[in-house]
């Protein structure tokens, strides 16, 4: 079996499960729109996931996709605080699931996506150009590194989303000394988005005018990554634990591959085919494949 925790009406969700039932695969969602019969219990000392009274044994679970969201006014206070807690402990389930159990992904491993500046020495070590960072709430160190590298990018440093922009000698960079504030050198070339799924890369070219292509119109198209950049990319993703990532990587002008960060919980679908490629490699890796 394979449990399912989100919304059924989250896309990247959605489409796993439309997967395993067009397969006929054995699977529970836990919907957190209507999951009131839904409990982690503490037996024996242990987690177990119970369905209407009923215990689910980890021993039938071969995999596990965790995407819950917080549903803020969406529910009442009440509401609001079981769904917090079944999440909560849901992951505690999935965290200490046996190895057999593919999680996608393990809390413990979703963690490295709250801080860039640890993940981007992971990035490093796995192969990949770092441009020159700098993390301040000095406004006068900040104005200096823009200063010596003319443009530069600014990033939230947690994993909040957060929109990227380009600054300049010009722009008034004094409010960085009210937050931790990650700045690097701007690096001009091709974005490149990869989903590694297991050892399964699934790589798309960027066409955008955007800094932040989230954030702007941009066009994609299927590639295939150089075998040592490929290599790269499974290598970061085993060294961080992740058994689903998506990697915004860039081949710079320099001719270098710079890799930005590991998204512990890419929302996949934007990219995938009719084929829906990218899905099924998901609902064949929580199937043990």
């Amino acid at each position: 079996m394979i449990v399912l925790h989100g919304l059924r009406t989250d896309t990247p969700l959605e489409a796993v499960r439309r997967v395993l039932e067009d397969r006929g695969a054995p699977y529970l969602l836990v919907d957190q729109a209507d999951c009131g019969t839904v409990a982690v219990e503490r037996r024996g000392g242990h987690p177990v996931l119970v369905v209407d009274g009923d215990a689910v044994l980890v021993d039938e679970v071969t995999g596990a996709y965790l995407r819950p969201y917080d549903l803020g006014d969406a529910v009442d206070a009440v509401e609001q605080e079981r769904l917090a807690r079944l999440a909560t402990d849901l992951r505690e389930w999935a965290e200490l699931a046996p190895p057999h159990v593919r999680v996608l992904n393990r809390p413990s491993a979703g963690l490295s996506n709250h801080s860039k500046p640890w993940q981007a020495r992971a990035v490093a070590d796995a192969g990949f150009a770092v441009p020159e960072t700098l993390l301040t709430t000095d406004p006068a160190a900040a104005r200096a590194f823009v200063a010596r590298h003319g443009r530069v990018v600014v990033k939230s440093v947690s994993g909040i989303r957060s929109i990227v922009r380009v600054v300049g000698p010009d722009d008034d960079l004094s409010a960085v000394r009210w937050c931790p504030t990650q700045l690097q050198r701007f690096v001009a070339g091709v974005e490149h988005r990869v989903h590694v799924v297991g050892d399964r890369l699934f790589v798309h070219r960027i066409r955008s005018e955007a800094v932040d292509y989230r954030y702007g119109g941009f066009a994609a198209e299927p590639v295939d990554l150089p075998d040592a950049v490929a290599d790269r990319c499974r290598a970061l993703c085993r060294a961080l634990d992740l058994e689903l990532a998506g990697l915004d990587l860039r081949f710079g002008a320099d001719g270098r591959w710079y890799c930005w960060e590991a998204n512990t919980s890419p929302a996949y679908s934007t990219f995938d085919g009719p084929d829906r490629a990218i899905a099924g490699a998901i609902a064949d890796h929580l199937a043990g494949g």
